[in-house]
């Protein structure tokens, strides 16, 4: 076979969205969570919890495909979410790896929206999301192809 079969475009689209919106939820609880004072251990917490989902997970993903399945986008969108575990691993982990007085620093420090964007979080965090895009397009194409 070359590729992909013709009708996983869609289960691609319905798969990447799926993963995206978790991975910015997941970003944006992270973000909150380090202003807070336990914030770090609930983020150590999260990274144990997706780690050990993210085989399982995985697994769980490729039985639920299959001639035997309903068909529909149910079961692909039950597919990307059994997928998001591994997704989330380098995100959390980036995000569990920041200091904590970082963004109030710079911003004492006179640092911009711009500034802190360019220097802090693009740096710091742009290897963890670029990891999490690959998973999830990795995720996305199995899901395609295996459902397509």
């Amino acid at each position: 076979m070359n590729g992909p079969p013709a009708g996983c475009a869609p289960v691609l689209a319905v798969t990447l969205l799926v993963q995206g919106v978790a991975a910015a939820m997941a970003c944006g609880f992270g973000l909150l969570m380090r202003t807070r004072p336990m914030g770090r251990r609930v983020l150590s917490g999260a990274t144990v919890c997706a780690l050990a989902l993210a085989i399982p997970g995985w697994m769980g993903a490729v039985a639920l495909a299959g001639p035997w399945r309903g068909g529909g986008m149910a079961s692909v969108v039950i597919q990307a979410v059994c997928v998001v575990p591994l997704v989330l691993l380098p995100l959390l982990r980036g995000l569990d790896r920041l200091p904590p007085g970082l963004a109030r620093t710079a911003r004492g420090l006179g640092a911009g929206r711009g500034a802190r964007l360019r220097g802090l979080w693009l740096p710091l965090l742009g290897p963890a999301v670029l990891a999490a895009a690959a998973l999830a397009v990795a995720g996305a194409v199995m899901v395609g192809v295996l459902d397509g």
